[in-house]
């Protein structure tokens, strides 16, 4: 019984503290404002293992993942005009669209090397 109850509380503790990752954080800003609202992703540069993203919000995030060599991935949107003489569905004027260069995103050329915590921040360009 004093092994069961010893095997229970190994688990239960395994469970309640969990495998956590540590931390990184840091601001994302395009042309030196921060991003509003938008995502970034790290993505592991050998195509294996697990990466991590999560919400920036006011430019700043906060994401768990492993220390590493990451791709990373960053997208926002907004409401933007549509181009003159064109209308959206119900004749709208404008459309939620990226804004984030595709070499930030889709076709990213950002590295990062993720610390086991700290910081690691984002100043990306417009040009």
């Amino acid at each position: 019984m004093k092994l069961a109850n010893g095997i229970f509380l190994g688990v239960a503790l395994l469970l309640t503290t969990g495998c956590s990752q540590p931390t990184v954080m840091g601001t994302v800003t395009l042309d030196g404002q921060p991003i509003p609202e938008g995502h970034i992703a790290f993505v592991p540069e050998s195509g294996t293992g697990q990466g991590g993203g999560g919400n920036i919000v006011n430019g700043e995030y906060k994401v768990q993942t492993a220390a590493g060599k990451y791709k990373v991935e960053i997208n926002a949107s907004k409401l933007m005009p549509l181009p003159p003489g064109q209308t959206g569905m119900d004749g709208a004027t404008e459309e939620v669209q990226s804004y984030i260069p595709a070499r930030y995103n889709t076709q990213t050329e950002l590295r990062a090397e993720v610390p086991a915590a700290g910081k690691v921040n984002f100043d990306l360009k417009s040009q």
